[in-house]
């Protein structure tokens, strides 16, 4: 019996290590991912507004891209307030850089949920998009292939298990770094969007 509680207790461990990988949390800030090779593919999507926003929208700009769903009950409660710190920041330094919030729920979070869910975080929807309009294999292919992350459904749980990072994106679609999306301190983020843009 000790054994199999043994047992039982490392595949737990395991399985706990497991999570904060998936979740990748206490990432250092400001990882360079430029030799990755991870790029935006293709997309058109459908925005908080009801407007198809594309991955040709965004070129030519720097993009700051992460994952949510309005249903959270943990890690988006944290990184959305985050986000919307950064787009302060953001604008305080003069910048014009868009947020891109892709739901990791699009079954339920339709456009007029993402927009009540933008407006609980004092989003400015003029430079952030919530997206939407995709199947739940879309944004698991965009996870895996665009942000080498991981999108499932917590086994144990409501929850959808996704990346917790901020990811820089270029002006030709390349990621090329990526942020700890739980760190409330955002300026230096700010700061080094603006080292790169200038």
């Amino acid at each position: 019996m000790i054994k199999k509680t043994a047992v039982a207790f490392g595949a737990l461990l395991l399985f706990c290590s497991g999570c904060a990988w998936l979740y990748e949390t206490g990432a250092e800030n400001g990882t360079d991912l430029s030799e990755s090779e991870l790029y935006v593919d293709d997309f058109s999507f459908t925005n908080q507004d009801e407007e198809t926003v594309t991955n040709e929208d965004l070129e030519g700009d720097y993009w700051v891209a992460n994952m949510v769903f309005s249903r959270c009950p943990s890690v988006c409660n944290v990184m959305s307030p985050n986000m919307s710190s950064l787009q302060a920041d953001l604008e305080d330094e003069g910048l014009d850089t868009t947020l891109v919030s892709f739901t990791v729920d699009p079954e339920f979070d339709d456009p007029e949920t993402l927009r009540s869910y933008g407006e609980n975080y004092n989003a400015d929807f003029a430079g952030w998009h919530f997206l939407t309009g995709y199947e739940q294999e879309d944004i698991e292919a965009i996870a895996q292939e665009t942000f080498a992350s991981v999108v499932e459904m917590d086994p144990d749980g409501n929850d959808i298990i996704h990346s917790t990072q901020f990811y820089l994106v270029d002006p030709n679609g390349q990621v090329i770094r990526q942020y700890d999306g739980m760190e409330t301190d955002t300026e230096p983020i700010a700061e080094d969007i603006q080292a790169v843009q200038g």
